[in-house]
């Protein structure tokens, strides 16, 4: 499987509480968290894993490079600078052929089941995608899915109210196919956002996207989050 991993962001809420770290390389389990997420999905099997790093910050880059280098492992380092998530997904994505996961850096997840996950995106035929989604809802402004009476996702919205019934929201976990990049990149205006990216897929295309739910996932935004994470990864280590 190709992956892709953002880590093109300027890890602001991280900067505001006074940690001058680079968001990628802060600690997870005694591992910088984009290293522990690079080590997982070459237990996925990985062919190739693509990596738009933020090239304003210092030693990020090094790290994935050295990282690459004294483990021979399939990176491919990008650093550029972004003006969006989206545009970071549009960056690593451009010349990817077939099937491919996203994800950004800070994202954590049961590895169990992500594996059912990669199965999931494998199997994808060309009009369709696949969305991590999850009932755990442990951001102030997630990203709520609506799902149809055929059971894809037909519509997103950003923070405020949920939509109507379950409450089921974004897992920051995208299988993808490069048929589906190119409707995205041929439309006349780009999406402004991952969420955006969603959005349009789910509520202004012909594509299906299809629903994978993850019993718990959430991101690393802030140095209090740090500790919830490493329980979550103890909880899931446990049952793997």
């Amino acid at each position: 499987m190709q992956y892709v991993i953002l880590a093109a962001g300027e890890g602001s809420r991280f900067l505001k509480e006074g940690v001058e770290t680079p968001k990628p390389l802060v600690p997870l389990m005694g591992e910088p968290m984009i290293g522990r997420l690079i080590h997982l999905l070459m237990r996925c099997d990985a062919e190739k894993i693509v990596i738009v790093a933020n090239s304003r910050m210092p030693g990020l880059t090094e790290y994935l490079e050295d990282l690459r280098d004294r483990e021979n492992l399939p990176l491919d380092v990008r650093p550029i600078i972004s003006h969006s998530s989206y545009y970071s997904l549009f960056r690593a994505a451009a010349d990817l052929e077939g099937k491919f996961i996203a994800m950004t850096v800070d994202t954590i997840f049961p590895i169990r089941e992500f594996k059912e996950f990669v199965k999931e995106t494998a199997e994808l035929q060309s009009d369709e995608v696949v969305m991590g989604l999850t009932r755990y809802v442990d951001d102030e402004s997630p990203l709520y899915a609506l799902i149809g009476e055929e059971g894809y996702v037909i519509d997103y919205k950003y923070g405020g109210d949920p939509f109507p019934g379950d409450i089921i929201v974004s897992a920051g976990l995208y299988g993808v196919t490069s048929d589906a990049m190119k409707l995205i990149m041929s439309r006349e205006n780009e999406p402004e956002s991952l969420s955006d990216f969603q959005r349009i897929l789910a509520a202004e295309t012909d594509i299906k996207v299809k629903v994978f739910e993850f019993s718990k996932a959430m991101d690393v935004d802030r140095t209090h989050d740090q500790a919830v994470a490493e329980r979550f990864i103890e909880e899931f280590e446990k049952l793997d």
